[in-house]
């Protein structure tokens, strides 16, 4: 391997997302974890609770896909 590919799978792997990392959720107004805001949206949509702050979601689908894609 070379020093380049080193370098690019170190930044991969620190791009990664864990269920136990923060962020901030904007339409609920705090820091939430990614494995929060997964549970939270499958009880949403599971209930089709349309008054929930995760029903469809676009932040929450940012992250789900990242989560799916690590």
């Amino acid at each position: 391997m070379t020093l380049l590919e080193i370098q690019q799978l170190r930044k991969e792997r620190a791009e990664r997302i864990s269920p136990a990392h923060e962020f901030y959720c904007r339409p609920r107004r705090r820091k939430l974890t990614i494995q929060r805001c997964l549970d939270d949206y499958v009880d949403a949509n599971a209930f089709e609770d349309r008054r929930s702050a995760c029903w469809r979601c676009p932040q929450g689908c940012n992250n789900r896909t990242q989560y799916a894609e690590g």
